[in-house]
């Protein structure tokens, strides 16, 4: 934890004191450990997924060479923004996505992501999950592009990623074709000890598989120090934050309770949420 600089009010710092834990793949965990660090916390970098890419196989290859020829390309992370940008770079001559298909990412980070890799992003709804980026695309009139019947979708996105914007476009008539194009899967070990994670102040959740890994981690050093509780006894202590209803979602339904839920579904709406806890005494 960085000490506060002369002059530092107190009210610029209302996570002094407190240890957050940033469960986000390590590549990703800047935006928001950067921003917990900057008002105090001592932040624990404990990565509970990584990424698993697809090789550039046929389907992918055939995928690529498409391209033009879809009326919408939709981005749901920034991981598959990476993946994706990958290909192009790989398995296309221009190395970049056609200038055909309309291009939509579901969040700001995702439409960040895009800008890195060079990549135009035309669509970003005002609600930052699958629900609002598929009413976003199907609204009639004003700027955003209309999904009616026959109109084909790409989305490239995660194995086992929710099936709700799919099945709204597939709803509206469009053809849509879901291309897994990556896998995260479990870290393979915890990179702090099972005990300060489960003494932390505030664990920090992006995504349901950030839920399901940390939970898989610390069930198995339970088990190997013989401790038989309840992981949501052993994290009573902690205050759990989400990034947004799907995680909050995921992590009810593993018997955690959630203390803390971004109002904007993103790193510094959940960094905004988490300072918002801290007693009113830190401001004054």
């Amino acid at each position: 934890m960085t000490a506060a600089g002369p002059g530092t009010a107190p009210a610029a710092r209302p996570l002094a004191g407190c240890t957050v834990v940033v469960t986000r793949m390590r590549e990703q965990a800047a935006s928001l450990a950067d921003g917990l660090e900057a008002l105090g916390a001592e932040v624990l970098l404990v990565p509970t997924i990584r990424l698993a890419p697809r090789p550039l196989d046929d389907e992918v290859a055939a995928a690529l060479r498409e391209l033009a020829a879809y009326r919408l390309v939709v981005f749901t992370s920034a991981n598959a923004v990476r993946v994706f940008a990958g290909y192009l770079a790989r398995g296309t001559e221009e190395g970049a996505m056609p200038a055909g298909p309309v291009v939509a990412a579901v969040g700001p980070a995702t439409a960040a992501a895009l800008q890195r890799h060079g990549l135009a992003c035309h669509l970003v709804p005002d609600e930052f999950v699958a629900e609002g980026l598929a009413e976003a695309l199907i609204r009639e009139g004003g700027a955003a592009p209309t999904v009616d019947a026959g109109a084909r979708v790409l989305i490239p996105c995660a194995r086992g990623a929710r099936d709700v914007l799919p099945d709204a476009l597939r709803a509206r008539g469009a053809v849509v074709d879901v291309l897994h194009i990556y896998e995260t899967v479990a870290a393979r070990e915890l990179a702090e000890p099972a005990e300060r994670v489960e003494a932390a102040d505030y664990l920090t959740f992006t995504s349901p598989s950030t839920a399901h890994g940390l939970a898989g981690l610390l069930d198995g050093e339970a088990r190997a120090r013989g401790d038989a509780r309840p992981l949501a006894e052993r994290l009573a202590g902690a205050r759990l934050c989400s990034i947004g209803p799907v995680t909050s979602e995921a992590l009810r339904g593993m018997g955690l309770a959630v203390a803390v839920e971004a109002r904007e579904y993103t790193a510094a709406g959940l960094v905004a949420a988490i300072a918002a806890t801290r007693p009113a005494a830190v401001y004054s």
